[in-house]
């Protein structure tokens, strides 16, 4: 987007006149604010650990983006006395979309040829979402999706901002529009001795709009931040005051500060900027309240505007090459991350003084050439593309076309993914043929030979999207089964009816750990007859105890597992009941015991199932942690790809079970007998992600869990 500008006047040496949004020119200043931001951005993704917070870029871009659009607005507002919204949005469109929907049909050819298997339905799917503009929202959603959250990054996860600044252009002007026509009623109907102007109207409009989103939204983004953070930060209501912000200081009248004021305010405010982008980090609560730091800290650069003087920090946008980086912001912004996933995920072995220069190269390379062939024609149409129903409707046949493909693919890969669930199902149900004994955690119990080979059943990208849950039969599912996100996680209860009143009821309680052995337990619930009750909620362990410093997660974690408890205690139909849980987040020793004894003083027996153990890739991913699939896919087609030593951890609530006497089933030795953990059991890949099993090799324990169970829940049905 071309900078509003303003034509800079040397003024007196004692004061300068800061610029307004109303002038005509080129803002330098602004376009260094630009590099500054989009540079921030660039290196953040590229070396996070040296500025952690330069995810500010974006925020930056943001107030730029207020300021510009509102000027322009009231501009338009001031002179014709209404904006022509559609001639505003056919401008916006011709100016970004060309080159950001270039961008995702480049990235649709990347999916198919270059990127991995294993990542394919997620970039199918965010590219859809990104053509829309909608993309935020979508991950807003993921990111607190516990089953997603540890997603790998896609290619064009980058276009939530572009979402944002989106959503921003098509209601901004309608906002405006209808500010301004309440305050020119209200002028009209209420008496005055001195009437307003039109123009002090509309700017009394304008200023009512903003100062209302700004309060609203910036109230509402300190809420969200503290409740869910990371849905917080994608979402466009947590970043309008930003917008705003922009907005109110296109609003404010020239004003006369003297050089050496103008300067100071200047470096503090660019300081500050700089500061947040190595202060701030991964575990900053962002975008609250001190998402003002920076953001304020943007507004000051643009109400001083640019200047000549030599003491400035100003001047340091005016060298050429600030100014190719600034006017290059947006499509250096498209293609860099894109470039970043696709060399990750294909040479990733090479040094990162290859890599990161090759990345730099290559993105201002295609960001010249996009700007030049690209972005510059359609800023100024000749032809039919100046017709707003010419741009709007190719608009429509580009994004139409990019969801038709990214849709037909994604509709394949689960076509693809659900056939291979019928065929294990089959294989898994296979009475008895001695291929069938050894598929999965099979190959372990059954003492298999050679169990961790790898076969022509290895299938990476089937293993990534092989939840826990897709092995349930859909219409049991439906009706045995509901679910409701409280806080941030998923609570889901199930009831799965006994064949008869007398049948032993079986009661599964814990986290996203008893989620994935649920399908399997459910399978042996349906042919001994057993009634099988499931409680979880994702990311919480049910002998948590409160304490004051607990978030909404935390707090309602603790409430919810003293009630499962207490209810299970008071419940005289239960038989048995099983826990399964990780132990990673907490210790509460005391709190599992006094439950184990309250559970079995109520005539329960209880079973705790041991947590399966975190995938450890690091000897074939650099150093760093990943997902079962990405695992086996880095290591190759290799016998036991991707295998551990097992160092027990955080094994709690297995040591306090035993420490009371009840029984623990060993679930571990499955996926880490003798020690050591294997990604790859029985031809099957274990892990769906980086800690939960995989639906197949869940249901492949269901044998294994019918061996141990059966003793238990027919000896406590006989007590009953």
């Amino acid at each position: 987007m071309t900078a509003e500008t303003h034509a800079v006047r040397r003024g007196s040496a004692r004061s300068h006149t800061v610029p307004t949004a109303t002038g005509g020119g080129k803002r330098r200043d602004i376009q260094g604010l630009r590099a500054l931001a989009v540079g921030l951005v660039v290196v953040f993704h590229l070396l996070p650990s040296l500025v952690p917070g330069g995810y500010i870029g974006v925020d930056v871009f943001f107030v730029i983006s207020g300021f510009l659009i509102t000027a322009h607005l009231v501009r338009e507002l001031e002179s014709t006395g209404r904006v022509r919204i559609t001639e505003f949005w056919a401008r916006r469109v011709r100016r970004l979309l060309p080159a950001s929907l270039l961008v995702l049909a480049v990235c649709v050819v990347l999916t198919f040829t270059v990127m991995p298997a294993i990542t394919r339905p997620q970039n199918f799917t965010e590219i859809a979402f990104a053509s829309g503009y909608v993309l935020n929202w979508n991950l807003a959603a993921s990111a607190v999706d516990y089953l997603n959250a540890t997603n790998p990054e896609s290619l064009v996860q980058h276009y939530w901002s572009l979402s944002v600044e989106e959503q921003f252009y098509l209601v901004w002007p309608i906002l405006l529009t209808v500010a301004v026509f309440i305050a020119a009623r209200s002028r009209m109907r209420a008496p005055s001795t001195r009437p307003l102007s039109a123009s002090v109207t509309t700017r009394r409009g304008v200023l009512a709009a903003l100062l209302l989103v700004f309060i609203l939204s910036l109230a509402f983004s300190i809420y969200e931040t503290a409740r869910s953070q990371p849905s917080a930060y994608f979402i466009t209501t947590t970043r309008a005051w930003e917008f705003a912000l922009g907005g109110l200081v296109a609003l404010v009248p020239g004003l006369r500060l003297s050089e050496a004021l103008r300067a100071a305010l200047s470096w503090i405010a660019l300081g500050a900027i700089v500061a947040c982008a190595f202060l701030f980090g991964p575990g900053t609560a962002f975008p609250g309240s001190i998402a003002l730091i920076p953001v304020i800290a943007t507004a000051i650069l643009i109400l001083v505007g640019d200047s000549r003087a030599a003491f400035s920090p100003q001047r340091l946008a005016h060298v050429a090459p600030v100014q190719s980086v600034g006017d290059l912001s947006y499509s250096i912004y498209l293609w860099h991350w894109p470039l970043i996933v696709v060399v990750a995920a294909n040479v990733s072995a090479w040094p990162s003084w290859v890599r990161i220069p090759l990345i730099l190269v290559v993105t201002y390379v295609l960001a010249v050439v996009t700007e030049r062939f690209v972005e510059r024609p359609f800023r100024k149409p000749r032809g039919a593309f100046r017709r707003r129903s010419v741009t709007f409707g190719t608009m429509a046949a580009s994004i139409g076309v990019i969801v038709t493909v990214t849709v037909l693919a994604t509709v394949g890969i689960q076509n693809a993914v659900d056939q291979r669930q019928d065929d294990l199902q089959e294989q898994l149900s296979g009475g008895g043929s001695s291929s069938s004994e050894c598929i999965g955690a099979q190959a372990v119990y059954n003492d298999c030979a050679d169990p961790f080979a790898y076969t022509d059943l290895v299938d990476p990208a089937f293993a990534q999207e092989d939840g826990p849950w897709a092995w349930f039969d859909s219409e049991l599912a439906a009706t045995a089964c509901s679910s409701a996100t409280v806080g941030s996680w998923v609570e889901r209860s199930c009831a799965f009816d006994g064949a008869s009143d007398d049948d032993p009821q079986v009661l599964l309680i814990g986290d996203s750990h008893a989620d994935h052995i649920a399908s399997p337990l459910q399978r042996i619930a349906e042919d001994r007859g057993w009634a099988l009750r499931v409680e979880t909620r994702q990311a919480c362990n049910p002998f948590r105890v409160a304490a004051e410093s607990d978030d909404e997660n935390a707090a309602r974690c603790a409430s919810w597992g003293a009630d499962v408890i207490a209810q299970t205690v008071a419940d005289p139909d239960i038989d048995v009941v099983i826990v399964s849980t990780r132990g990673d987040s907490g210790v509460w020793e005391a709190n599992a015991a006094t439950a184990f004894r309250d559970l079995e003083a109520a005539g329960k027996s209880v079973v705790v199932v041991s947590d399966t153990p975190n995938v450890d890739g690091r000897q074939v991913s650099n150093g760093d942690l990943i997902t079962g699939p990405a695992c086996v896919l880095a290591a190759g087609s290799v016998d036991d790809a991707c295998s551990w030593d097992d160092e027990r951890r955080d094994t709690w609530v297995e040591d306090t079970a035993a420490a009371e006497g009840v029984p623990v089933l060993d679930l571990r030795s499955l996926v880490c007998p003798d020690g050591v953990c294997h990604a790859i059991v029985g031809g099957l890949i274990a892990f769906s992600d980086e800690n939960h099993l995989s639906g197949s090799y869940a249901l492949s324990l269901a044998g294994w869990f019918d061996r141990e169970l059966t003793p238990i829940i027919d000896g406590a049905s006989a007590r009953g």
